[in-house]
């Protein structure tokens, strides 16, 4: 067997990429971006929000309940996803 038989052999048995495939990984991609940046955004404004409607003593208080809050939930979420593994 010559050396380019055996090449074209090896590359039979290779996996091409399905386009399919990759445009579904390509979107899921741009979605968890978005949603990223909306999650972002949603922390800062809801930040905005509080200094807007309490008073200026008690918002240190409603910012780290708040904070707290998020911290929670997000370990929750990577607990999830460890387990998960």
């Amino acid at each position: 067997m010559s050396e380019t038989e055996e090449f074209r052999s090896e590359t039979k048995g290779a996996k091409v990429p399905d386009l399919g495939e990759n445009f579904k990984k390509g979107v899921f991609v741009i979605a968890m971006l978005l949603l990223l940046v909306a999650t972002f955004q949603l922390y800062f404004s809801i930040n905005r929000v509080i200094n807007i409607w309490f008073e200026y003593q008690y918002t240190p208080i409603f910012t780290a309940v708040y904070n707290f809050i998020v911290l929670l939930v997000s370990l929750y979420i990577i607990r999830l996803y460890i387990i998960r593994r």
